[in-house]
Formats: structure tokens, C-alpha cells, sequence
């Protein structure tokens, strides 16, 4: 068990290292093909549509829920869409195809791509959810994950900025390399454990129906559909942000905005390192920090005229995602019996895709009407959010203080 352990560690890593390789080159590379933000909001949300369809057949469909082949089958078909979009890009920067062409062709791979993101990501929780039964662990393996995602999100854009010397689509190449060599390795070494199998499962499946109920999860689903639609929000704007405030070249800004992401990323591992070793932190005490710091940083984002101040707003990004994913992943696994996780797994999966398929959307065309309009819907959405768990904690207290009254 603990060389899976292992073994899904160095995953997560690969995984946050080659999707985060592409954020620094958004912006620059839909503006190369001539496309509009809109469109760019398109392409990812078509991913995200799918990734939500697979996350809902995952959780009704017995046969592929354990994580060795939500592990197995998501990495070789991430593997495979992710150099067909590659390839596509290949194409539209050399203008081979019409530009309608291109944008129609990277929609339909990015969608495939999407479809199977959603399996490493139920297969991660599910085993952790599975293996580990103490609610304390099984915190501080998710804030483990966590932090070997945001590793990721380090490497990641500094790995595209070194590679950005051989060439824009290098890094594109690179990811798709790194992900076959992990789909080998997790087909080959991921130790399948009997602990709590799909047939074990598929066994109580009927108390699984009678009790599972979203309304005890229902905050926590808020929570994180907020967190991800700033998240996905931020990566997609914030490039074209960069560019259009500040008056950079289309190399400037990928190059300021992968500085940001290494900001970010630095943030996101230091604060989940201090989670999950040294701060023993209640969940709502995470939710409210994470908040808080998201405010600041959006606050810092609106009203600089300062690139660099900008840059440093992604130091308090990092805080508050490193504070409200945890928070979300294990609010939500808590707020069901055990035998029901895997379900929960998948609907967190699909609640991430749901972000995935309206942020883009709202974020990009909000943007063409005002630069700023994205960063102050995400201003509000996080102030309502902090209001809702203020206004849940005080019912909760009340209800326990006439309880013992």
C-alpha cells in the first residue's frame, strides 16, 4: 500500500507539472492563432463539459471504478489527446489548416482530453478515501497530494520557461513525453489492493443509495466550485490581463505570467507543507484563512499599477487555494458514510468540471466588455462565500446551544 502511496505521489507531481506547463502559453498561443478570448474560454470549457459527462459515468458504472484503472486508463488517454491537441497547435501556427478549422479540431481534442482527467483525479480520492479511514490522515494525505500537485505547478512553468527557447509548442512535447513515461509506469507498477475493492463495492451498493444525500455536503460543493472557478478564472484572464494593463508584447507577458505561477506555486507547497506537518487547523478556521487571502490578493490585482505588486498578489492565490482545496476534498469525504466516498469522489470531480465549464465562459466574456470585470466577479463570489460559512457556523453554534439548553 505505501508504495502506491509513492507511486500516486510522483503521479500527482507528473500530472501538475504537464498541465501547468500550458498556463504561461494560454494567452500568448490563442492570440498566435488569431483567435478571441471567447474562443479560448470555448476550448477549455469543451474539456471541462466532458470531463463532468465522464465524472458522472464513473461514479454509476462499477466496472472502472478502481483507482488502478481510473489511474491507468486516464494517464494513456491524457496521454494520447494531449499530443493530438498538441499537434493540432502545430498546425495552427503554421497556418496549415484555416483558422475555423483549427479552433473546431482543438475543441473536439481538448474535449477528449477531458474525459479522461477526471479519472486520475476519482482514482486519487477514491484510494485515499478507501485506505485511509482516520479523518486527520486522510487530511493531511490529500494536503500531500496537494502539495505534490503545486510542486508541479513549480516546475511546470519553469520548465516552460527554460523550454521556451526551442520554441513555443517544446514545453507541449516535453508534457506529452513525461505523461507516457508515467502511463508505463503506473501500468506496470501500481500495486492493486484488496482492502476495498469495486466488488466490495458493488456489494453495498444498496446502502450506498439509501445513504448517501448531497445536503451534508452541500457547503463544502459550494466551497469548491468558488475555489475553482477563481482558480480557472485567474489562469485564463490573467495572461491577457498582464498584457492589456500593463502594455506588454504578447513574450512579455508569458514571460511575467510564468513568473506568477512560480510565485504561486512556491506559496501553494509552503503553506500546504505547513497544513499538513506543522498548523493544526479546524476546517472552517481554513475556510475563513483561505478567503481572506483571496480577497487580499484580488484586492492587490485590482488596484496596482505596478507589475510587480501584481506578481506579489499571487503569493496570497497560493495561501488561499493551499487553504480552500483541502478544506473542500475534506469537508465533502466527511460529510458522507465511508461506503459512500467513491460517490463523493466523483462528485467532487464533477463539481471541479462544472468550475472548469463556467469559468471560462463568464471570465472570458466578461473580459471583453472590461478587463477588470473577472477579477471583481471573483472579488464578490468570495465575499458571498465567506458570508454563507459565517452564517453556517452561527446556526450550527445556536443549533448546538439550544440543543444543550
Amino acid at each position: 500500500m505505501q508504495q502506491n502511496f509513492k507511486l500516486l505521489a510522483w503521479a500527482t507531481l507528473a500530472n501538475g507539472t504537464c498541465f501547468s506547463m500550458i498556463l504561461p502559453l494560454l494567452a500568448p498561443l490563442i492570440r498566435q492563432l488569431q483567435l478571441t478570448e471567447i474562443q479560448g474560454g470555448i476550448i477549455v470549457s469543451a474539456g471541462a463539459i466532458c470531463m463532468a459527462i465522464a465524472s458522472v459515468f464513473i461514479a454509476k458504472n462499477q466496472k472502472i471504478q478502481t483507482p488502478y484503472q481510473l489511474m491507468s486508463y486516464g494517464f494513456w488517454g491524457m496521454t494520447i489527446t494531449w499530443a493530438i491537441f498538441t499537434l493540432i497547435l502545430y498546425f495552427g501556427i503554421h497556418q496549415t489548416l484555416p483558422v475555423l478549422i483549427i479552433f473546431i479540431l482543438l475543441v473536439i481534442s481538448r474535449a477528449m482530453t477531458g474525459a479522461f482527467m477526471a479519472m486520475p483525479q476519482i482514482g486519487l480520492q477514491s484510494y485515499v478515501m478507501q485506505q485511509v479511514i482516520g479523518t486527520e490522515q486522510r487530511s493531511q494525505k490529500m494536503a500531500m497530494y496537494g502539495a505534490m500537485n503545486s510542486l508541479g505547478m513549480i516546475l511546470g512553468p519553469f520548465a516552460t520557461s527554460v523550454l521556451l527557447l526551442g520554441g513555443i509548442l517544446l514545453p507541449m512535447w516535453v508534457a506529452v513525453a513525461l505523461l507516457i513515461i508515467f502511463s508505463i509506469v503506473l501500468s506496470f507498477s501500481f500495486r492493486k489492493t484488496p482492502v476495498i475493492s469495486a466488488e466490495n463495492i458493488q456489494l453495498d451498493s444498496n446502502t450506498s443509495v439509501k445513504t448517501f444525500s448531497i445536503k451534508p455536503a452541500l457547503p463544502w460543493l459550494i466551497l469548491g466550485f468558488s475555489t475553482y472557478v477563481a482558480i480557472v478564472t485567474l489562469n485564463m484572464t490573467a495572461g491577457f490581463y498582464i498584457q492589456d494593463r500593463f502594455q506588454l508584447t504578447t513574450q512579455q507577458s508569458a514571460s511575467y505570467f510564468s513568473q506568477c505561477m512560480l510565485i504561486v506555486g512556491f506559496s501553494l507547497v509552503i503553506t500546504q507543507i505547513l497544513i499538513m506537518k506543522v498548523i493544526k487547523l479546524k476546517l472552517q478556521i481554513l475556510v475563513g484563512l483561505g478567503i481572506m487571502c483571496m480577497i487580499t490578493g484580488l484586492l492587490l490585482s485590482l488596484f496596482t499599477s505596478q507589475i510587480h505588486i501584481f506578481q506579489a498578489s499571487y503569493v496570497f492565490y497560493g495561501m488561499g487555494v493551499a487553504s480552500l482545496l483541502p478544506a473542500f476534498t475534506t469537508g465533502a469525504a466527511q460529510s458522507v458514510n465511508q461506503d459512500a466516498q467513491v460517490k463523493m469522489a466523483s462528485m467532487c470531480t464533477a463539481i471541479q468540471a462544472l468550475g472548469l465549464i463556467v469559468a471560462p465562459l463568464l471570465s472570458t466574456f466578461l473580459y471583453q466588455y472590461g478587463i477588470a470585470l473577472p477579477f471583481y466577479l471573483l472579488l464578490i463570489l468570495m465575499i458571498i462565500v465567506g458570508l454563507y460559512f459565517i452564517g453556517i457556523t452561527i446556526l450550527r453554534e445556536r443549533n448546538a446551544y439550544l440543543s444543550h439548553s
